[in-house]
């Protein structure tokens, strides 16, 4: 990924990692990522702001970045905008990394494809209106019984689906592909404000005392 020149205007922290006998303390300066922003809820409403984006296999925020905005380094704000904070577990897998992670994660690739769980399918009786919604987790033996049309003496017999782990864990991965992207004559004003509120920000010190030698 390309690291946009505005990370640089973050404030650090000097983050203490240890300390002696002595009091002496070890120390690495880190940037101040908690000062992330997230926009707010009222604004994020604003449709006209914002249009649907759906990631591709295997594409990545910088991409997504240079397609829409012509640059890639706007892949902060494709993050931000969608409040991903932990890139490896937020965004999507390729289809080859998600084959790899459910093979790894259940054991194998026959387990892969063992039934997770069971659920409902969307159910209608004869006049088109919803008896029982789909999606929701039941039992294997579960049945859902409901009579033909209102009032009928005739019924029928609903059951659940199994849905297999290959899938369940797919679903997530399709889930994280649905984002949505700032119209791009908003991303320069975006990022100019990012920048004066971090310019705003003050350097940080986290501490450790003599006490902490001996814990």
């Amino acid at each position: 990924m390309a690291f946009p020149k505005y990370f640089d205007k973050l404030p650090n922290i000097d983050y203490a990692l240890s300390i002696n006998k002595a009091g002496k303390k070890s120390s690495v300066s880190i940037k101040d990522y908690f000062h992330l922003l997230r926009l707010r809820e009222d604004i994020f409403k604003e449709d006209t702001l914002y249009y649907s984006y759906s990631i591709q296999n295997g594409e990545r925020p910088e991409q997504v970045s240079y397609k829409e905005y012509g640059d890639e380094q706007y892949y902060w704000v494709v993050l931000q905008v969608n409040d991903v904070v932990d890139y490896y577990n937020e965004w999507p897998l390729s289809d080859y990394e998600l084959q790899k992670f459910i093979t790894k994660k259940y054991g194998s690739d026959e387990n892969a494809y063992a039934v997770h769980h069971y659920e409902t399918v969307d159910t209608v009786d004869s006049k088109g209106i919803l008896v029982l919604q789909g999606g929701l987790i039941v039992g294997a033996e579960y049945t859902y019984s409901y009579p033909s049309e209102p009032g009928s003496t005739v019924f029928f017999v609903s059951r659940p689906v199994a849905v297999t782990n290959y899938e369940y864990e797919k679903r997530l991965n399709d889930d994280k592909r649905e984002i949505v992207l700032i119209q791009k004559k908003y991303i320069y004003k975006f990022q100019d404000e990012y920048t004066d509120y971090v310019n705003s920000l003050n350097n940080l010190r986290s501490d450790l005392n003599i006490a902490d030698y001996y814990k």
